[in-house]
C-alpha cells in the first residue's frame, strides 16, 4: 500500500494503526512519501513515529470539523442558509460560487409542490402523497434530488418521486420560508421564526395539510386499510396469526413472478 502521507491512510489513530497493524500481519509493505523506506512497524522508532504522524491527522481532523461546526453556527445566527434550498425554493447569489444573497421561490418547483398540496386538500379521499408520486413519476417531472442537481448545473440521474419524501416536503416547515435547523425553524433573539422568504402556502394550509396527512397515518388494529384500488379482500383479509389486516404489494419484482397483486402482512 502506498500513500502520500499518514493521514491519508485514515483521519484518527485507531484506523491508521488499524491499516498499519493489518499490512504487517499481513506481511505486506506499507510505504508513504517522506519515510525512509517501507513502515517496520515492529521497529520501536518507527512505531512511535507512526503513532504520532497519525495522532497529528487526528488533531488536524477534530481542527476542521471545528471550524466547520463554527462557521455553520454563525452563518445560521446571521440568518442565512448554508446547505441546498428546500424543494420549491432557490438560492439568488449575485457572484457565482459566492455567498447567498437572498432566497426565492423557484418558478417551476413552486407550482408544482402547491399543485400537489391543492390536490391532496381537495380531495383527500383519493388523492394521497403515494397517488401524486406516482402521477409525477408517470408524467416524468423531475423527482426533488434531480431537480436539485439540474439546479446546479449536473445532469438528472432518473430519480424517482416517493411517497415518503413528498409527504415529507408537505409537512416541513421549510414550506413555510423559515431557515431550518434539525427539522425545526431557527429562532431570532426575539423568538420568532427567521424568514428567508415568502413560503409555498400560508399557516392555515399547512395545518390543514398536517390535518389530513396524519389522518392517513398507519391504520391501527381492526381499523380497514384505506385503498383507492377494488380489490376484493380490501379490509376483509386478515392475518390468521396476529389478525392484522393484509395488505397488497405490486412492486416490479413482485409481478415477474405472478401478474396479480400478492398480499403480504
Amino acid at each position: 500500500m502506498v500513500a502520500a502521507a499518514v493521514d491519508r491512510l485514515g483521519r484518527n489513530v485507531v484506523d491508521c494503526l488499524n491499516t498499519g497493524c493489518k499490512m504487517r500481519d499481513e506481511g505486506k509493505l506499507l510505504l508513504t512519501y517522506g519515510h525512509d523506506g517501507p513502515w517496520n512497524l515492529d521497529d520501536p522508532a518507527d512505531e512511535n513515529r507512526f503513532t504520532v504522524e497519525a495522532w497529528g491527522a487526528q488533531m488536524e481532523l477534530r481542527s476542521i470539523q471545528r471550524r466547520n461546526r463554527d462557521a455553520t453556527v454563525r452563518v445560521r445566527t446571521a440568518g442565512r442558509p448554508r446547505h441546498q434550498p428546500s424543494y420549491g425554493f432557490r438560492y439568488v447569489r449575485k457572484v457565482m460560487n459566492g455567498r447567498v444573497d437572498s432566497v426565492e421561490l423557484h418558478p417551476h418547483a413552486a407550482v408544482v409542490i402547491r399543485n400537489v398540496a391543492q390536490r391532496i386538500l381537495a380531495d383527500p379521499m383519493n388523492v394521497t402523497p403515494r397517488s401524486e408520486a406516482a402521477r409525477w413519476n408517470r408524467i416524468g417531472e423531475l423527482a426533488p434530488a434531480d431537480h436539485t442537481d439540474v439546479m446546479y448545473g449536473k445532469p438528472a440521474r432518473g430519480r424517482r418521486w416517493y411517497p415518503t419524501s413528498l409527504k415529507n416536503i408537505l409537512l416541513s416547515e421549510a414550506a413555510l420560508g423559515y431557515l431550518m435547523h434539525r427539522g425545526k425553524p431557527v429562532i431570532d433573539q426575539e423568538g420568532n421564526p427567521v424568514r428567508l422568504c415568502e413560503g409555498l402556502w400560508d399557516r392555515m394550509t399547512h395545518d390543514a395539510l398536517k390535518k389530513v396527512l396524519a389522518a392517513r397515518g398507519v391504520p391501527f388494529k381492526g381499523k380497514p386499510r384505506h385503498s383507492n384500488h377494488p380489490y376484493l379482500l380490501t379490509g376483509i383479509a386478515l392475518c390468521g396469526n396476529c389478525h392484522s389486516g393484509l395488505y397488497t404489494q405490486t412492486s416490479a419484482d413482485v409481478l415477474l413472478l405472478s401478474p396479480a397483486p400478492v398480499l403480504r402482512f
